[in-house]
């Protein structure tokens, strides 16, 4: 009886727990004036929807887990379809009808230029946060060191051209020549935007080659060089006459814009295809892009993001949420995503968002965990650094690489699909990717086709 008596009781106390906070079980629900983050872009994009998708499950996540300082999170967008005036004009629409405080713009230089002018312009009336999700014109952070007042509330969540150069030393140093030591014939192709001119024509104010020259320097000869617009390109002729300058290794410096399917299907069918390729960027990051090209990707390297390895605590959780939803997770899609989670931390730095100085030191000083490595800013005072992703030692941009801070898979597509990792982009990185595999597991593509 005393038993059933004290049952009682300890059941009333849990109802009444239930009765004055709601559940027992789940957070209390956010209240009070949404905080609004916004996003530009082009809705029907492949490259750019997914950013869209996955920062609207962040917020939903944050909400269902009592918000941000137990205020709700609302997520809202503008469709640009593309075009500069109509970025400008849905950037204007996110502050002055939606009351944005975070605004992110897709991933292009020029897009994010016309984008940082026009927030530029209207701060004063409407203070917020302007992040780049994932483009790499320097243009975009030098301005914030050379006008911090004006610009000072801009920040990209990607890293600028000039912190490739210590990634792609490694490649060409290390990388290439484990893979295949007499290869030293390389055929450049060059996406036809800005974000390459850099690349194309050296960094001056750095004091940093143009790629042909670096190459050229680490002992390789560059055979053929040739930019190509970015979609819609007849690739053959191209291919013809890089199979004619007898190159030994492709070289193509994409993008999520480029359509890399259609070269690689052009590729697989042409004169040149038994010389390797190596993507830079763009949809080969995924699985999917075997099915894009009917495994005519058989052989091609690319960085590659839709992955399980558990780079950190975030890894999984995200691979995992993002397959669930059918969500490609191209690098700045990861980015996209770590950006809400990034916000979240700042407004509690900040104490909230009423104060844009508070918000823009917390943006400058905060750091946190998301699915390729460390999300925090550089505040070195290095032109186009600045207000940017750390990644490379911006005094030493050709050499050293902050361990730990992103975490890139590089990987080739060999038979049937199978992804066969074959280690990261710097040395600081490598002992990670020992156990899931190593440059000396790339095989030749002539060879993969036999097989």
């Amino acid at each position: 009886m005393r038993r059933s008596v004290t049952l009682f009781i300890i059941a009333v106390a849990v109802l009444s727990m239930v009765f004055v906070f709601g559940s027992t079980s789940s957070a209390q629900a956010p209240k009070g004036e949404p905080i609004v983050i916004g996003y530009v872009g082009f809705t029907l994009s492949p490259g750019t929807r997914p950013c869209m998708d996955i920062q609207r499950i962040a917020v939903e996540e944050i909400n269902q887990a009592g918000g941000v300082l137990g205020r709700p999170l609302k997520y809202v967008t503008a469709d640009n379809k593309g075009q500069t005036s109509l970025t400008v004009e849905g950037g204007r629409h996110l502050l002055q009808t939606e009351h944005a405080t975070f605004i992110s713009i897709e991933g292009r230089t020029e897009i994010c230029l016309a984008a940082q002018e026009n927030s530029a312009a209207m701060f004063k009336d409407y203070p917020h946060i302007l992040v780049f999700n994932g483009p790499m014109g320097m243009e975009l952070t030098a301005r914030v060191l050379a006008d911090y007042e004006r610009y000072r509330f801009c920040f990209r969540d990607w890293d600028p051209e000039p912190a490739h150069y210590a990634q792609n030393r490694y490649f060409w140093e290390n990388t290439w020549k484990r893979q295949r030591p007499d290869a030293t014939r390389i055929a450049f192709l060059w996406e036809d935007l800005a974000w390459t001119d850099h690349w194309q024509n050296g960094i001056p104010v750095l004091n940093l080659p143009s790629w042909e020259d670096f190459t050229r320097e680490l002992g390789y000869e560059v055979v053929f060089s040739q930019a190509a617009a970015p979609r819609g390109t007849m690739y053959l002729p191209i291919l013809q006459q890089m199979a004619r300058s007898k190159a030994q290794r492709i070289f193509y410096i994409s993008s999520w814009f480029t359509d890399t399917e259609s070269f690689v299907k052009q590729w697989a069918d042409s004169a040149a295809r038994d010389i390797p390729v190596d993507l830079y960027g763009g949809v080969a990051q995924t699985k999917a892009f075997w099915q894009m090209t009917g495994g005519k990707a058989l052989g091609v390297t690319s960085s590659f993001t839709e992955t399980d390895i558990p780079m950190t605590e975030k890894t999984k959780p995200f691979y995992e949420m993002a397959k669930k939803n059918d969500i490609p997770t191209q690098i700045h899609v990861h980015l996209a995503y770590a950006d809400i989670y990034f916000f979240k931390k700042v407004i509690e730095n900040a104490g909230g968002i009423d104060d844009i100085d508070k918000l823009i030191t917390a943006m400058e000083t905060s750091e946190t965990t998301y699915s390729l490595g460390k999300m925090a800013y550089e505040m070195e005072k290095v032109t186009s650094f600045f207000h940017s992703k750390k990644r490379v030692d911006p005094n030493d941009p050709t050499n050293v690489t902050y361990p730990g801070v992103f975490y890139q898979p590089i990987a080739q597509y060999q038979n049937d699909g199978k992804i066969q990792y074959l280690g990261g982009s710097c040395p600081e990185n490598e002992p990670f990717w020992e156990p899931y595999g190593s440059p000396e597991d790339w095989v030749m593509p002539g060879e993969l086709r036999k097989r």
